[in-house]
């Protein structure tokens, strides 16, 4: 049984809250090597809500945090409102209820979370954050921004940041199993 089903409806919410807040934390914990799009601590914290809040709890905080920054709080990088539905980077934003929901799922199948099981969910996951995330791109430049750039294009510009995401699944894997582990006897 996965641990967060042990938990009260009021540990629940906090939980979610708490993952929520680490998403908006984590987008201004940046570095900006390749603008307009910087390198953040986002995804790090959507692959960790999935695989220590499972499906349902994780997607809820994700939800939450996209809602928080689309009515106008700066939860985002580059603060919040609706316009930003608008801007190339969002599809990134978006994958994260995706992202959060499919490493949660994965992750309440396994029986015991190890580094190598970890790292690969938490890799699942950011293909779910590049499988909304650059056709967003794509779509916005072609008819907002009416710039077409070749989708090719679009995906090479992306490998900076897939080689950072796969350095935050290496992390994820590692600290996630003892992290779950504790928990399991709370």
């Amino acid at each position: 049984m996965h641990w967060i089903k042990k938990r009260n409806r009021t540990e629940k919410m906090v939980l979610t809250a708490l993952f929520s807040t680490l998403t908006w934390i984590g987008a201004y914990l940046q570095i900006n090597f390749i603008p307009p799009v910087p390198f953040t601590l986002q995804t790090l914290m959507v692959m960790m809500s999935g695989l220590i809040l499972g499906p349902r709890y994780a997607a809820l905080s994700q939800g939450i945090y996209v809602l928080l920054g689309l009515i106008g709080v700066p939860v985002f990088t580059q603060g919040g409102g609706p316009g930003y539905l608008l801007r190339p980077s969002f599809g990134f934003i978006l994958g994260f209820v995706l992202a959060a929901a499919l490493t949660g799922w994965l992750g309440s199948v396994l029986k015991k979370p190890t580094f190598l099981n970890c790292f690969g969910i938490s890799l699942a996951g950011m293909v779910a954050v590049y499988l909304i995330g650059v056709p967003h791109i794509y779509l916005i430049n072609l008819f907002v921004l009416k710039n077409p750039v070749p989708f090719f294009q679009i995906v090479l510009g992306m490998l900076p940041f897939m080689v950072g995401d796969i350095a935050k699944s290496l992390v994820v894997a590692g600290v996630t199993p003892t992290i779950l582990d504790r928990l399991s006897n709370i």
